[in-house]
């Protein structure tokens, strides 16, 4: 209602009537506002003040109390008179009885019962106890006058009054020169927009009449019609512009790979790029007359042959509902490509943009990713990758199980120095690999690296990743726990080596001796027995034959070649398998110089534990030649034929056996 009879008003009285009420209210309110303000102040500061006198009095009245000095407390309560807000006062003692007052009550104010009833001022009484050393001694009660506060307030409300009545008149007149100003050059406008109005927007500018408000304004006016034919000429450059640039993304569209759909409520595809036309061939569209809309498949009929159907239902309901629809992935039931498909609201319109894109390719290098990513972590050896500045990127697994999850390189030790010179490195760089035996720990393995079990034997693995530019982009180092290998190993060599001496036992020399002459090599085979071995043993125990064998077993493994054989039988009994071809007699003459070289060294004396003991050997030897049919079982007894034959003719010598008679002996 109010706002209808404002808008009724004429345009003078809308600008006077809230101009003049906005001014007269402004100055009430700050008046009356003010004049609380003040009089909540003078309270305040009134109670403070006879608060802090009372307070003052009273702990000065304790000594008047104590020695009963009446006339001491009247002199004290007279302090109080020198405030003229403080009407009255009265001390009282502990026995309620009065001991002092001071009465300074107007005319209309009188005492009842140690009160103070009054008919027009108003008052306000403070009670403050006298006390000393916690001794409670009596009470000092203050009344104070509120009327001169009242008088203030009153005196402050006038002011503002007769202030405000001048204001309101002041705005009265401001309202009024304020509408002059205002009003004047308005209706000027005014009729000048008529005179434009029914002249028409043409060429033609309004004239100056003269030179003051309404002149600018019409010079103002002059230059917005310049300014409105020069932004219809800017409007049409940009309409070209617009219509180059929709060429241009017109053209982007059609280049992209992905395709794109639009798609209204009602499923019926206005527009897609030539890769949707692609990617769904079911899509046509009328080719006789470029001018006519898009003839195409409903988009059910597009999706007919993809699965799975709740995806489809989902595309299909938040096209409806015109909702974002995060990317999907759909399966051609023919061809089994993958589809990535999203949809995405356009603003404006309830059209929304489907964007859709064969992601087979990029699914199964994913896929070949993860696979990667799952052989990396499940390798059984240890693998982390290094940058260039060797720091650790990223580590799988059997690294973490192992070593622990550690984040630096400085954290994993390697027993040995590498030794990593240049030509180490020039083949790292050159082949791309580098393999290395090292015992690894790591901070994370154990504390004590003097520990022995804290030591891995591992095969550390170094490969280089290059980029297109051929440089090393980072290094792949694979450290392969060699424990259960070297326990292999070890455990190999105790099955085909003697526990003693190290060297071949009966089955592993009987291996190497077979598979010798299957491959057409002949060899010498020599079958050793210690003489005196026996008395060794009797005279300075099995302890110190132990250590003689030992003995035996080095200088016969230094009278051969590495390629021949030595392996211990039994007890004193040795074999030999030496490797030297019968086909002339310089030849010949070496197995002689061996047997020979043979029986000297192990004549020489053997100092055992400050024992000095001495043994010979009888040899008898047998030439299994490449060519012979018969086997290494009768091949051994011929040599151990010889070998007692040796013995027979003095022992420390050989005897040498080749098919059915012997050849030399010594």
């Amino acid at each position: 209602m109010i706002h209808h009879w404002f808008s009724a008003l004429p345009l003078r009285k809308k600008v006077i009537y809230p101009i003049w009420t906005l001014l007269t209210l402004s100055t009430i309110i700050l008046g009356a506002s003010v004049a609380h303000f003040v009089g909540i102040t003078h309270s305040a500061n009134l109670y403070t003040r006879t608060s802090i006198l009372t307070q003052g009095i009273a702990s000065n009245l304790s000594g008047a109390l104590i020695f009963n000095d009446k006339q001491t407390g009247l002199d004290q309560m007279d302090a109080l008179s020198f405030d003229p807000e403080v009407i009255a006062a009265y001390v009282e003692g502990a026995n309620k009885e009065v001991f002092a007052k001071l009465d300074n009550l107007p005319s209309n104010c009188q005492w009842i019962n140690q009160n103070i009833n009054c008919h027009s001022s108003i008052f306000f009484a403070i009670t403050h106890p006298i006390t000393l050393d916690n001794e409670h001694l009596g009470n000092l009660t203050v009344w104070a006058s509120k009327d001169k506060m009242f008088k203030q307030r009153n005196q402050i409300i006038t002011i503002f009054l007769f202030t405000s009545v001048l204001l309101s008149a002041f705005a009265l007149f401001f309202a009024h020169r304020v509408h002059r100003l205002i009003a004047t050059p308005l209706l000027s406008i005014f009729h000048s927009m008529q005179s434009v109005i029914k002249k028409g927007v043409t060429n033609q500018r309004l004239e100056v009449i003269h030179p003051d408000e309404l002149g600018m304004v019409t010079r103002c006016f002059n230059d917005m019609l310049d300014n409105l034919s020069h932004r219809d000429s800017l409007l049409s450059q940009a309409f070209q512009h617009l219509e180059d640039k929709n060429h241009y993304i017109n053209q982007v569209l059609d280049s992209l790979e992905q395709g794109l759909l639009v798609v209204p409520p009602n499923k019926k595809i206005t527009y897609y790029n030539p890769a949707a036309r692609r990617l769904l061939p079911y899509i046509t569209h009328d080719e006789q007359d470029a001018s006519t809309e898009l003839i195409t498949a409903p988009l059910g009929a597009i999706f007919n042959d993809f699965e799975p159907i709740n995806k489809l239902l989902a595309l299909e309901e938040h096209i409806e509902q015109h909702k974002r629809l995060e990317p999907i992935i759909i399966r051609h039931q023919l061809t089994n490509q993958l589809y990535q498909v999203s949809t995405y609201p356009i603003a404006g319109v309830n059209n929304s943009l489907i964007h859709i894109e064969d992601i087979s390719a990029r699914y199964l290098a994913e896929q070949r990713q993860r696979m990667a990513e799952m052989i990396f972590d499940q390798n059984p050896s240890s693998v982390i990758v290094l940058t260039r500045k060797l720091n650790i990127e990223t580590k799988n697994n059997a690294f973490i199980r192992i070593f622990g999850d550690i984040d630096n390189l400085n954290k994993l030790y390697l027993r040995q120095t590498l030794g990593l010179n240049f030509s180490v490195f020039k083949q790292l760089l050159t082949h791309g690999f580098l393999k290395i035996n090292a015992e690894v720990s790591s901070s994370e393995l154990s504390n004590n690296l003097k520990d022995t079990s804290a030591w891995l034997p591992c095969l550390v693995t170094i490969k280089t990743i290059k980029n297109s530019d051929n440089k090393v982009e980072s290094f792949i180092v694979s450290i392969s726990d060699q424990t259960q290998i070297l326990e292999l190993k070890r455990l190999s060599f105790e099955s085909n080596h003697d526990a003693l001496t190290g060297l071949a036992n009966r089955k592993n020399a009987y291996q190497r001796l077979i598979k010798s002459h299957q491959q057409q090599e002949s060899a010498y085979l020599l079958f050793v027995d210690l003489d005196g071995f026996k008395a060794v043993n009797d005279t300075y125990g099995h302890q110190c034959g132990d250590e003689l064998l030992k003995v035996i077993a080095q200088r016969l493994t230094h009278c051969v070649c590495q390629k021949d054989l030595v392996a211990r039988l039994s007890g004193d009994e040795f074999l030999l398998g030496i490797y030297l071809s019968k086909e002339t007699s310089t030849e010949d003459h070496n197995i002689h110089t061996v047997l020979q070289h043979i029986l000297d060294t192990i004549n020489q004396p053997i100092i055992i534990k400050n024992n000095t003991a001495k043994v010979s050997a009888s040899i008898g030897v047998y030439y299994w030649d490449k060519y012979s049919r018969s086997d290494l079982e009768s091949a051994l007894q011929q040599a151990d034929k010889a070998m007692y034959r040796a013995k027979l003719l003095g022992k420390n010598r050989y005897h040498l056996r080749q098919q059915s008679e012997f050849i030399y002996e010594y």
